[in-house]
């Protein structure tokens, strides 16, 4: 199963324009691309431009997910908390890190910390949907809670006027995995049609679709 889309930071055009630049091919090679060799070696130049622009620190930390180099990302996301603890992006994405690594305690408090903190809009939303994925898929029973995972999902999807496919293609996770598999289906072609959504996403949620018409669920959720 894999987590919901990664934060696509919009860099500020900074002290060092050349890092700046690495970064935005990063995230280009990154998201649009599927470039994962060349993102990575484009965040390392851009870190080694500029040891102290964290945006380059979690593009990597990024990339080092796709590869599944989770505790080095963890290791990139506690360097740019060092520099900056408001950084909620790179909380949530090591967060993120923490739960494929089968930390599902340890990414829940960072998550729960993020929601209570009240970042911008965004990262809220974020903080929400990742809460409802980790009671949708943690296998730890303490924290598994599918009215949880609903109630979340409901309101990440609320908070972002209901325009990103990522946030609602959860939401019909959590819907199906309740069982209400009509809601599901309806919300899928939603996050389908949803103004905030790549066009590798919107196949992903065509093939959630799918199985939810035909009353199927996704590898990972039980009613």
């Amino acid at each position: 199963m894999v987590l919901g889309r990664p934060i696509e930071i919009e860099v500020s055009r900074g002290r060092n324009m050349n890092a700046v630049k690495l970064v935005d091919q990063a995230q280009d090679q990154l998201f649009n691309k599927n470039d994962v060799a060349g993102a990575l070696k484009s965040a390392n130049a851009a870190i080694q431009s500029d040891p102290t622009y964290w945006p380059a620190l979690y593009v990597r930390a990024d990339v080092l997910i796709e590869q599944h180099q989770y505790a080095a990302a963890i290791r990139d996301c506690n360097a740019i908390l060092q520099q900056d603890s408001t950084v909620v992006e790179a909380a949530l994405l090591r967060a993120d890190a923490n739960y494929r690594l089968g930390n599902c305690a340890a990414a829940l408090k960072e998550v729960e910390h993020c929601v209570t903190i009240l970042p911008r809009q965004g990262a809220w939303a974020r903080a929400y949907n990742m809460r409802a994925f980790l009671h949708l898929f943690c296998r730890d029973p303490s924290i598994r809670n599918l009215p949880k995972a609903l109630a979340d999902a409901k309101t990440a999807c609320k908070l972002m006027a209901w325009s990103d496919g990522d946030l609602i293609d959860t939401l019909a996770m959590a819907e199906a995995a309740t069982g209400d598999f009509e809601s599901a289906a309806k919300h899928e072609r939603e996050a389908i049609g949803a103004t905030k959504a790549r066009e590798d996403e919107k196949r992903q949620y065509e093939r959630h679709l799918g199985l939810f018409q035909q009353h199927k669920l996704l590898d990972g959720t039980s009613r």
